[in-house]
């Protein structure tokens, strides 16, 4: 029991050795150019939307990346927004997020230089990894639900536990980044602990019920288990460090209960070959 114990361990060492933080921090940093254009009052009030708890440093690094103009700009931004249109300034921070995400922009260098697109970013990097994680847990579903694919069960079951672990590392370094924190893994390793325990459960439970459930269903339920473990991690990461504690167990049971009716609903959307 102990040699198993200690293979697992040394099994997750490994992965967390794998993780690239310098891909976040080259994330992270990666410039930006936004013009906010319209009425200097609308113009003003949509600044402090984005801008919104952002220290004294934070505001003057604001203010190299966002530049404010009552006129038509001639210059060249990846961004113009044009703040007369929006209906209340809070819709800038979805306007933005959409257009960099839609140009696959990493969401977290927004985050470290506009406090006030945190909460969405934290958000659609969570959401984005859960989907992802979804798809590569119904794959690894195959084999099981599938008999003709049984020899694929052995890498089946490696991209379960490895593939989806990485992603959700990978998801707690960024989450850390968008709220200010260094992407390094060592100093990042508590966090990261307990995205490893998290991980045991609620696959072992989802490899339970895909041998249970017949047929496609079992992919389905599989994929509904790591949408939801995932969104919990995310989430339950970026309470942390937000507030700078751990959510209680409570908070942890509301937090996948919230993420499982999510994956409930998506699942809808997720059918399975006949």
């Amino acid at each position: 029991m102990i040699r198993q114990k200690l293979g697992q361990l040394t099994h997750w060492w490994n992965i967390a050795k794998e993780l690239s933080p310098k891909q976040v921090e080259r994330e992270l940093l990666t410039p930006f150019r936004i013009a906010l254009v319209g009425h200097p009052d609308r113009v003003e009030a949509v600044w402090r939307v984005l801008t919104a708890g952002a220290t004294p440093a934070q505001l003057q690094t604001a203010a190299e990346y966002v530049k404010r103009f009552s006129a038509p700009v001639t210059e060249e931004f990846d961004f113009v927004l044009g703040c007369d249109a929006l209906e209340v300034p809070q819709d800038a921070i979805e306007a933005i997020v959409d257009h960099f995400q839609k140009h696959e922009f990493p969401l977290i260098a927004l985050a470290r230089v506009l406090p006030g697109t945190r909460e969405l970013v934290v958000n659609r990097i969570v959401e984005d990894v859960a989907s992802l994680n979804a798809g590569l847990a119904m794959a690894s579903a195959l084999p099981s639900v599938f008999p003709l694919l049984g020899l694929l069960a052995p890498p089946a079951a490696v991209a379960d536990m490895v593939l989806l672990t990485k992603n959700q590392l990978m998801m707690v370094l960024r989450v850390a980044a968008a709220f200010g924190k260094a992407p390094d893994w060592k100093q990042r390793l508590p966090e990261l602990a307990s995205v490893l325990g998290a991980a045991f459960g609620w696959r072992a439970v989802a490899r339970q019920l895909v041998g249970i459930v017949p047929g496609g269903v079992g992919m389905v339920v599989k994929g509904m288990i790591a949408y939801a473990g995932t969104l919990t991690v995310g989430r339950a990461a970026a309470w942390y460090y937000a507030t700078g504690k751990s959510p209680s167990q409570a908070e942890r049971e509301r937090l996948y209960q919230q993420a499982w009716e999510e994956a409930r609903e998506r699942s809808q959307q997720w059918n399975p070959p006949s």
